[in-house]
């Protein structure tokens, strides 16, 4: 018998969800820094998610040498703009 929907947890709710719609499903949440609460339904498909994901999240957050970051320095300094100490 199932569990009426009021009475799970929100990883419960996300497990449910997610089961019902993917064959393979990885979950990290935290509440604390630190910690966190890992769930899935498939160890080895587990693991290839986590190392999808890392990879996904490294090269958002991450500039890698792929990205072409342009850097304009300027050269000159209007002295009306410095300020002496």
């Amino acid at each position: 018998m199932e569990e009426p929907e009021e009475l799970l947890t929100p990883l419960e709710q996300a497990q449910a969800i997610l089961g019902e719609h993917f064959e393979n499903y990885l979950i990290v949440a935290s509440k604390r820094p630190h910690e966190c609460d890992v769930e899935y339904n498939n160890s080895f498909a587990a693991l290839g998610l986590c190392d999808v994901a890392s990879k996904v999240l490294k090269d958002g957050l991450l500039p890698n040498v792929d990205n072409n970051l342009d850097i304009v320095w300027e050269e000159d300094i209007d002295e009306e703009d410095s300020t002496e100490f």
